[in-house]
């Protein structure tokens, strides 16, 4: 897009802005306000993606106009579902001026965010702020210190905090607030009271906050929730013909028919996922075929990134790796790099931080020889494992760096093994919402570990909570109900995989807790109230779920302990014939 036209784009919502401003100062903020808008504008309009690695690409090129749906809809029969474009970002916020977009990891909520940016200035809607709320884990001071400090006083947009007032006190600003769910646990508390406080103090600008879900984020208290939906069948093939060029069509439709023959229900809801389509589209040629284990398709996407050139329809070149170690020493490094980031819930990358462990990786493990410069381009340019955003580094997607870390802890010896999954347990233990908030890691960690999982974490937590409860203590009413609900977390989360997506509720998270789970005579079947209406919370209900649960907990560890028993056992025998 021309400058030129991009300016006339945003002449009229700025002049309508600068209306409060004297004068003197009119020319300058507008001009200033222009070329940070330039600027932005071109950061969201040109991108990388895991497809496009080598250089950025036009966002309307490869984008798949996605939808959204209120979240009190999203569980109803798909037919049911009342389907909300995200193609006009002023249709969006007809109905509210505040909206959370909710969706799993890679269900494409950055990237909406990024098109709605563009839209709003194509549309002359309003002037888009686009803040990646990761940053503010490393920014010492207060949320709207940060956009008073960091956007307008840094770019120049305001001159003093009274004209940023009288700014921001108008209605012609779009905030996007991309990855509350990448605030670290520590600030996010306070970072939410302080959203909260800012949205209040400016309430006629329109604002959209991005999350994974069960974040706590659909609590606060002005803000309507959406959920990204996923990729139906007739969206699939359309966004697998966006990601390749027109040259390919051939590849194109082999992929489509390849996806079209799958029987197997939950592959098929496995690529209604944008992230994971697009994995699956990158290692279509050397991998035809999605793997049972997801761990396993993690694999294969690294194995595509480390052998592939930067194009989809060039596999014949392999780049030159200039820090010279092979690929097992990538592996090794991305694990250690990995386990160490993801404790330390850091998931954007200075490049100092990025030194740092680098270092730390060198020291402690001898071995692994490589100059961090010559190691940094070659994750970034060679393999396409790192984005560089800005002066900072990421993975394409956090499930990436997830992989990695579970990859890690399953390969360590047992001793050391029991120390990792010990401090699983003990952080499970304090916050059980950390299940649902690493769901991903925590399944990818499951399937790579099962019998670590089982033995050192689910089944200790498990039994610690019924001999707790069959202690002569007295639990109120409200001990009970967070009891039964962390008791279902674990068991459905931990040792039954995938038993959760199918049976919480879209009101499960509410005030940092579910609400009360009534479990069936049939001990295979949970039932939630529907509504807050149907919500039963008396001592009676709550001590037959408790007995419920207790009954199907009690079937699963003893079914769990039998089967790792006799496969240890089988190890056992097979290493007697030799």
């Amino acid at each position: 897009m021309e400058i030129k036209e991009f300016t006339s784009l945003l002449e009229t919502p700025v002049n309508t802005l600068l209306k409060s401003i004297g004068s003197e100062l009119k020319q300058v903020a507008k001009n200033r306000i222009l070329e940070y808008q330039a600027s932005e504008f071109k950061r969201n309009y040109f991108t990388k993606t895991l497809l496009h690695r080598s250089e950025p690409i036009k966002l309307t090129e490869f984008y798949q106009p996605l939808h959204i749906a209120q979240q009190k809809d999203i569980r109803k029969i798909p037919s049911k579902i009342k389907k909300i474009p995200t193609e006009d970002v002023s249709k969006l916020f007809k109905k509210s001026n505040y909206i959370t977009l909710i969706g799993n990891a890679g269900s494409g909520k950055s990237t909406i965010v990024k098109y709605l940016f563009i839209n709003a200035v194509q549309s002359g809607y309003k002037i888009p702020i686009k803040i990646e709320l990761r940053y503010l884990n490393e920014y010492k001071h207060s949320f709207t210190d940060y956009i008073y400090n960091e956007i307008f006083l840094f770019h120049k947009l305001g001159f003093t905090s009274q004209i940023i007032d009288r700014l921001l006190g108008a209605e012609s600003f779009v905030f996007f607030f991309d990855g509350y769910d990448e605030i670290s646990s520590s600030k996010k508390e306070k970072i939410t009271q302080e959203i909260d406080q800012f949205v209040s103090r400016f309430p006629k600008n329109a604002y959209l906050i991005t999350s994974r879900p069960y974040t706590n984020i659909d609590t606060l208290p002005l803000f309507s929730n959406y959920t990204v939906c996923d990729l139906d069948e007739k969206e699939i093939p359309a966004f697998v013909k966006k990601q390749i060029s027109n040259s390919e069509e051939e590849l194109a439709e082999k992929i489509i028919k390849a996806i079209s023959q799958i029987d197997n229900r939950s592959y098929r809801t496995f690529l209604s996922n944008p992230l994971l389509l697009s994995m699956f589209i990158l290692t279509f040629q050397s991998y035809s075929e999605i793997p049972k284990k997801r761990s396993d398709f993690y694999k294969q996407v690294f194995d595509t990134l480390y052998s592939v050139h930067d194009s989809v329809s060039k596999l014949s070149y392999v780049r030159e790796k200039i820090s010279g170690l092979p690929k097992d020493g990538f592996e090794d490094i991305l694990r250690l790099f990995s386990f160490i980031s993801f404790f330390e819930e850091k998931f954007i990358f200075q490049v100092k931080y990025l030194e740092q462990k680098l270092n730390i990786i060198k020291e402690k493990k001898k071995n692994l020889k490589f100059d961090n410069e010559n190691l940094i381009e070659d994750l970034q340019v060679a393999i396409g494992i790192l984005n560089k955003e800005g002066l900072d580094y990421t993975f394409p997607h956090r499930s990436l760096q997830e992989y990695f870390s579970a990859n890690y802890i399953s390969n360590l010896s047992d001793q050391n093994k029991e120390l990792i999954f010990k401090k699983i347990k003990s952080i499970i233990e304090k916050e059980y919402f950390y299940l649902i908030n690493n769901h991903h890691f925590l399944a990818l960690l499951g399937e790579q570990d099962y019998n670590s999982m089982m033995k050192l974490v689910a089944i200790p937590i498990l039994e610690s909570i019924f001999k707790n409860l069959d202690s002569s203590k007295e639990f109120d009413i409200n001990q009970k109900y967070d009891i039964v609900c962390k008791t279902f977390l674990i068991t459905a989360d931990l040792m039954q995989p995938g038993l959760r997506k199918e049976l919480i509720h879209d009101e499960f998270c509410d005030k940092n807790r579910p609400k009360i789970i009534l479990i069936g005579e049939n001990t295979n079947t949970f039932v939630f109230p529907k509504s807050k209406d149907e919500e039963i919370v008396t001592k009676k209900s709550v001590d037959k779920s408790i007995e419920l649960i207790k009954k199907r907990g009690q079937f699963w560890i003893e079914n769990i302990k039998k089967n790792i028993a006799e496969q240890e056992q089988s190890d056992a025998d097979i290493i007697d014939i030799i």
